[in-house]
């Protein structure tokens, strides 16, 4: 019986040697692969989820239940923006003058809010108000004390609580005893709708505080919730936003010209947003480096030398107010056909 020598053995040793190490390599490149082929999924899932996210609640804006939509006075930008993360600001109704809340307000880059933690310096924000339509409207004593509501007057005979003088129009309050108007019977008081105010602006970090603290930047919300704003994560990833607004000059529901959000933008009369978002994967892809320039509207984003082992993508989309926009649309008469 006859053994391995020694030449054989090392001869063995070295083509198993190859043979493994082709596999490992084999093996570690796939697993790399694998791993920037789920950056890039999860990146253009989170892209499209924010997209998708602020399309839904902007096509909401200005959504005021049974308030007659021709009769709104949406008032002037408020001239100090800290009200806006606070109940008397957000809840800005006034029967004298038949105003609501504007149903979008844009906060520029240099524009602060103090309930926006860990706003990402050099991007801009903005504010979303509506009544909640994803439920039935409920009798003022269900109503959830603490929470912001909205009722309306069906009732010819109410008058504004506040000046008796002034008819009815609407009150926004968070007490259920704070609800004076009633029915078309006059005697039933009338439902009341949650009231929506939401802050929508990019975060420097998801987890900003304790052991799992990041640099990610992040989509959030900063949502009306009682008398005070609560701040909640929306999507990882969205690093920057640029908003151009849609004002209609002309009365017809169409925007007549585009701009970024100034102290002069005619708020009363916003249309339609176009939304520019650039997204990165959360991880780094070593090896990569991103030397491109993003066109984001109007603007561009060149990207720092310490964060270009990131991939990115931009999404644009134009969102249509269409509370705001279809009471102005002018009906096409089609002349009757010749004989």
């Amino acid at each position: 019986m006859h053994g391995f020598t020694l030449v054989e053995l090392m001869v063995g040793l070295a083509i198993g040697l190859v043979l493994i190490a082709g596999l490992g390599l084999m093996f570690a490149n796939t697993s790399q692969s694998g791993s920037e082929l789920n950056k890039s999924i999860r990146q253009i899932e989170n892209g499209r989820y924010a997209v998708q996210l602020l399309e839904d609640d902007m096509a909401h804006a200005g959504f005021y239940g049974e308030l007659p939509l021709d009769g709104i006075n949406y008032g002037p930008k408020p001239s100090d923006l800290q009200d806006l993360c606070g109940a008397t600001g957000h809840q800005g109704w006034d029967a004298a003058t038949s105003r609501a809340p504007l149903p979008i307000l844009g906060l520029s880059k240099d524009d602060s809010a103090n309930c926006l933690s860990n706003r990402l310096a050099g991007t801009p924000a903005f504010v979303i108000h509506h009544i909640g339509n994803d439920a039935a409207p409920i009798a003022p004593a269900s109503a959830t004390t603490g929470m912001a509501y909205v009722q309306t007057s069906r009732c010819n005979k109410d008058v504004d609580p506040g000046n008796p003088s002034v008819a009815a129009f609407a009150v926004a309050a968070t007490a259920p005893a704070s609800f004076p108007f009633r029915s078309l019977d006059c005697t039933t008081p009338s439902p009341v709708r949650p009231y929506i105010a939401r802050i929508y602006y990019i975060a420097s970090c998801s987890e900003c505080s304790g052991s799992g603290a990041d640099t990610i930047p992040t989509l959030k919300m900063a949502e009306l919730r009682g008398n005070s704003m609560t701040v909640i994560p929306l999507v990882e990833g969205i690093e920057q936003m640029v908003l151009e607004y849609g004002v209609d000059t002309a009365g017809t529901g169409n925007a007549s010209s585009f701009g970024i959000a100034s102290s002069t933008t005619d708020w009363g009369n916003i249309v339609a947003v176009r939304v520019h978002l650039l997204s990165r994967t959360t991880e780094p892809s070593p090896g990569f480096t991103d030397s491109k320039t993003y066109v984001l509207g109007g603007s561009t984003v060149t990207i720092p030398e310490a964060d270009k082992q990131f991939k990115r993508r931009v999404y644009t989309t134009t969102v249509r107010l269409t509370n705001v926009a279809g009471p102005r649309e002018i009906p096409v008469t089609t002349p009757p056909a010749s004989s």
